[in-house]
Formats: structure tokens, sequence, C-alpha cells
């Protein structure tokens, strides 16, 4: 895949592997910023991002970023974009959502484990923790998803259907069973039962092969329903995950770059984007808010929104404001 060499690691190192076109660039910036502030140890921390066409400039900026945050800057990862040319994208997602598939070809054999990460979240927990996490006897650690019901149109359980926007990759299982080609063919050859880009075919591949992680490790908007499938967790883990989230995803339109948000931790993407020289949300105007207020759906949205503000102020938790 990748047109440089492979990557060798320090025993103690960790790697996170994100990817991005220019359009998403700066937004992963603010990952990887809250990323390295939260971390006990950035030394221990190797950044890489693959490069879905980012302008030289823009690269330039995110590793100012990064480095200033106290990382040690990013590694960009070039390769042929034409292996995903191919297959399908929708909604908001881009061709790049594909490239996580092929990260084992990144690394030499010496890196066993490496974290990816989707740009649309922020990290407020210490990265070393989740990358601690034994998957010795799995190809992949993640959290069930809770936020759709893609499981239905694949044909899998609801709790063997893990989110993808974050992974904790096991590289030598992977590489052993050739799962990046697995993939590509499921997606290829199931196209009736795949309504995402890449989540549904790696589920359809390693539903039966991966650790769940706790909900705090990918917080989702889920969280915030009524469900059966909620019902099922441990109501400590739910508190836990929403009280103490390791990593906030915005799943979905309702991303915390836009200008009117209906999220009640998209301030937690301010905090961030606020120590870059510029932050990459626009200000909204006064107009923003009556045209995004415009429509009795988005007002239950917003009120919604407020309500579990107003839970997260009562439990001591301090939004970002």
């Amino acid at each position: 895949m990748s047109n440089q060499q492979p990557r060798s690691l320090p025993a103690d190192a960790v790697a996170v592997v994100a990817s991005s076109d220019q359009n998403y660039a700066m937004h992963l910036t603010v990952m990887f910023t809250s990323l390295i502030r939260n971390c006990s140890d950035p030394e221990r921390v190797y950044l890489y991002c693959i490069d879905g066409g980012i302008a030289h400039s823009t690269k330039t900026v995110m590793e100012e970023e990064v480095k200033k945050a106290g990382g040690k800057g990013i590694d960009f990862v070039t390769f042929d974009k034409s292996r995903f040319e191919h297959l399908p994208t929708i909604k908001h997602i881009t061709a790049s959502a594909y490239y996580r598939i092929a990260i084992p070809e990144i690394f030499d054999e010496s890196v066993k484990k490496v974290v990816y990460l989707d740009c649309d979240v922020i990290v407020l927990g210490d990265i070393l923790e989740l990358a601690a996490t034994d998957i010795s006897d799995y190809h992949v650690a993640a959290v069930e998803n809770l936020s759709s019901h893609t499981y239905k149109q694949l044909g899998i359980p609801q709790d063997e259907y893990f989110n993808s926007g974050v992974l904790l990759l096991n590289l030598e299982l992977w590489r052993r069973d050739d799962i990046s080609n697995e993939v590509i063919r499921f997606k290829q050859e199931n196209p009736h039962r795949i309504s995402t880009n890449d989540q549904c075919a790696l589920n359809g591949i390693l539903h039966t092969r991966w650790k769940h992680l706790p909900l705090r490790w990918n917080h989702q908007t889920g969280l915030y329903r009524h469900s059966e499938q909620i019902a099922r967790f441990d109501p400590k883990e739910i508190r836990e995950a929403n009280l103490n989230p390791g990593i906030i995803h915005y799943i979905g339109w309702d991303k915390p770059w836009r200008k009117v948000r209906f999220h009640p931790l998209a301030g937690e993407y301010d905090r961030y984007a606020d120590q870059l020289a510029e932050s990459p949300r626009p200000k909204p105007t006064l107009a923003d808010y009556f045209q995004a207020y415009a429509s009795i759906s988005r007002l239950k949205k917003l009120w919604r929104c407020e309500k579990n503000k107003r839970w997260y102020r009562a439990n001591g938790f301090s939004l970002y404001e």
C-alpha cells in the first residue's frame, strides 16, 4: 500500500493512526492535540496520518500544532489510492475512510499493535491506557455500535457489531489472516448487506473475532437514548462513559465543527480547537441560529441537548462553553 518504507518503532512506543483529506485535516489536528494533551507520556506516542490529499502548507501547520501541544509531530503516509477508488462512498464519509483497512501495511513485522482513530473524535482519556489492552487473542478491540441499526441489514446480532471509529488493531493476526483483502472482498461480494463505507465489511469479517472495550472508549450519542440496546449494559458503565469519557465520538451529521451543534459535549471539541492558532470551526452568527432552529425537529434536538447539559452540570462535569 505505502509508497514509503514500512515503519518500525521502539519497543515501548504506541502508534496512533488516522486518515484524512484536505477537508478534515485541521479537525484531525484538533483530535491529535486532545490526545497529546491528555497523555501521561507523550514521548511514547507516534502519530501517523494516512494522507488522502492534504496540502503541503496544511501539513506544516498540523505539524506545528502537534509539536506545540507536546507531541513529536506527524508522520504522513502516502500510498496508491486507486486501490479504493472503485469502492462506493456514502453521505458525509469520503474514500479516506477505507484507508484504515490497510494500516498493517504501514508498519514492519516488529509492530504488533496500533490504535486507529477517526477524525471526528476528541480524546479525553490517556491513550496509553487504551493501548495497553490485551488483545493477543483478538483481531481488534472496539466498542459496540450504539447509534444505528446497520447490524440488521448485515445480518448479525447487535452485540457482535462494533463501531469502527476507535479501533485497537492486532497487526499480527490481521497480517496472518489477510484481513485487509478479506474486507475488500466482502464489500464487493455483499453490496446488499452493506449500509456504511467499510464498517459493515469490517464487521462482516470480524464480528466473532473482536474484544469488547468499555463504552467510555467510544462515547456515542446512543448513550443518551433509552433503548433496549442500552438497557443491556450495566447502569454504572453507562454513567462512567457519560461522566468520564475516554474518547468522544461525534457520529453522524452533527459534527462539533458545525456553526450550530446539538451534541451536549460539542464544547470538548472547542476546548482543544481553541488551543490552535486558529480554530477550524467558523463562528456562528445570529442568522445561523435562526436557520438551525427553524424546524420543530431541530427545536426538539436543542431541548434534548440543553437537558443533557443540565444533567452534566448537576453531576459536576465541567462543560467548556
